[in-house]
């Protein structure tokens, strides 16, 4: 019996081994970088869940869906990114009226936490934040808001955003 210590159980030499496992390595972190996006959260918009310097990973694939978190590249700043929540996808029917956000003619609960301190409400003419009249939501676009409403500049500012505009959907945030 002529038992070679050279090669492994699958009959590789070691040198098949280290190319096949450096081409592993290669082929992983090519996949990394065309699946996720990574991102340091820069504001408070997205408090009390994402804080600034918080570090999030999004995935590049897939369609948002209502009260996913997503990296969008700013409509306002090319090449600048923001970190919003989806909360009106197509077909439906966002309002704000005096600070109260309604969807579909019913005033929004969600189920995560919000934040919005100032009891102000400011006229239309003046911004969007706390009046907008009736948007219907098109197909392939989301409406999106940061977490902490008092400081984020998001939908009610610059409209809804169109799907090609999103980068990823969050999935790991630390």
């Amino acid at each position: 019996m002529n038992i070679d210590n050279s090669a492994s159980r699958f009959g590789l030499s070691p040198i098949s081994r280290a190319v096949f496992g450096l081409a592993g390595i290669i082929a992983g972190f090519i996949a990394v970088r065309l699946l996720f996006v990574g991102f340091t959260v820069s504001d408070a918009s997205m408090n009390p869940k994402y804080k600034s310097g918080d570090r999030v990973y999004a995935l590049k694939i897939g369609t948002p869906r209502f009260g996913d978190v997503v990296l969008v590249e700013s409509p306002v700043e090319p090449g600048k990114y923001l970190l919003k929540r989806v909360v009106a996808v197509e077909g439906d029917v966002v309002e704000l009226r005096n600070g109260v956000l309604y969807i579909n003619n019913e005033r929004a609960q969600f189920k995560w936490k919000t934040i919005s301190s100032d009891n102000r409400v400011f006229p239309m003419s003046f911004s969007g934040r706390d009046n907008m009249t009736a948007v219907k939501i098109e197909r392939h676009f989301f409406f999106l808001l940061g977490d902490n409403r008092d400081y984020s500049f998001d939908s009610r500012e610059f409209g809804p955003v169109p799907d090609e505009s999103i980068a990823g959907r969050v999935i790991y945030g630390y």
